[in-house]
């Protein structure tokens, strides 16, 4: 089987992740580096040993070569270089976000679908094998009837105007940058949210930069989310059940296990109490158990997955795989799921400023 060839659009600090990834993974290699600054792509291409550096995203788009191409430039040209290619009958792997709007997503997954050419957000988590084992925990019911999940992701940065983070014309903000994490998580394990809320903060960037966001999905499935690029936050998931909890072990971007713990629903006694629950309040009890850690009473479980490399050739393989296969989108995150999250997260997007604008009036 020969090398699967990657052309790269974007110079920034997700590309050489993404490079070094393809090393752990099947028989890859970068054959460019496209920006619409010759000299980064040129200074990019040598960092990452790709033999060609080109200038414009139109040319390397039509200068062919390569299976796919991995689009990481800023959020808010994602649905244009991602129509260049997939109109060019070029696969994509489009870096989270899909698109800042359900409308952009949902142009892009027309456009694929349309010519028959692969689509799929670069979203890496979803293809972890501590996700993985996350997901198959879920739908096996190990955890009884799911009631609330939650999430954070957050990171203390510097305000950069030159950063696409904090550049509203680029698409920044914590809802672009972080909130996919948690969203696409959820969407995966409990389907499209039946309604959405947000509060958060606008920053002198004009870009959202603490969010809090609630979702309600079907089944009553509630779930709660935090994202910052201002604060420093636990980096977790969690899912809780009647007869259950599951935590990702490690960040929630790059988790390496998964802790389970196990505990049957608590039957109420209507006047009276038992020994049991005499022995509950006595002091001693709460001493004890003080001093020991949770996991150590018998129902919890710690399950390591650890991944390859730095863990980005999964997506990379999934790619590779289906576009051989000559599929159009992957079954691990299909594009309906993208447009759903591009629009959950353009939605709670104007929450936020329309709170904001409000805010300001008051």
């Amino acid at each position: 089987m020969s090398r699967f060839r990657w052309g790269v659009f974007g110079t920034g600090s997700v590309v050489p992740k993404f490079v070094a990834g393809l090393r752990a993974g099947t028989d890859a290699e970068v054959i460019f580096v496209a920006s619409r600054d010759l000299g980064r792509a040129q200074r990019l291409a040598r960092e990452v040993g790709a033999p060609r550096a080109i200038e414009g995203y139109r040319d390397a788009a039509a200068a062919g070569g390569v299976d796919a191409v991995y689009i990481a430039t800023p959020p808010s040209e994602h649905v244009a270089h991602g129509l260049l290619c997939l109109e060019g009958d070029i696969p994509v792997l489009i870096e989270k976000p899909f698109a800042t709007t359900g409308a952009d997503a949902r142009k892009l997954a027309d456009t694929a679908r349309a010519r028959g050419v692969f689509a799929m957000e670069g979203l890496w988590t979803r293809f972890l094998p501590a996700a993985q084992a996350l997901h198959n925990h879920i739908q096996s019911g190990a955890l009884g009837e799911i009631q609330v999940v939650s999430g954070e992701f957050g990171q203390s940065m510097l305000p950069d105007p030159l950063s696409s983070i904090f550049s509203s014309h680029l698409g920044g903000g914590a809802l672009t940058h972080l909130a996919p994490y948690p969203l696409s998580l959820g969407q995966w394990l409990f389907g499209a949210p039946r309604q959405t809320n947000a509060i958060g903060t606008v920053g002198d960037s004009g870009v959202d930069e603490s969010v809090a966001v609630q979702v309600e999905y079907s089944g009553g499935v509630l779930g709660s989310y935090h994202v910052s690029v201002r604060s420093w936050a636990a980096d977790g998931f969690r899912v809780m059940g009647d007869r259950g909890m599951a935590n990702v072990r490690g960040s929630i971007v790059r988790s390496h296990g998964v802790e389970i713990t196990r505990e049957e629903p608590v039957a109420l006694r209507a006047g009276g109490s038992s020994w049991k629950d005499r022995l509950r309040q006595s002091a001693l009890v709460h001493q004890v158990a003080q001093r020991l850690d949770r996991s150590s009473r018998g129902r919890g479980s710690r399950e390591p997955h650890r991944y390859l490399g730095n863990g980005y050739h999964y997506e990379a393989d999934e790619v590779a795989a289906r576009v051989r296969d000559g599929a159009i989108e992957s079954d691990v995150i299909p594009l309906n799921d993208s447009i759903s999250v591009s629009t959950t997260i353009g939605e709670l997007r104007e929450m936020v400023a329309r709170n904001d604008r409000q805010g300001d009036v008051r």
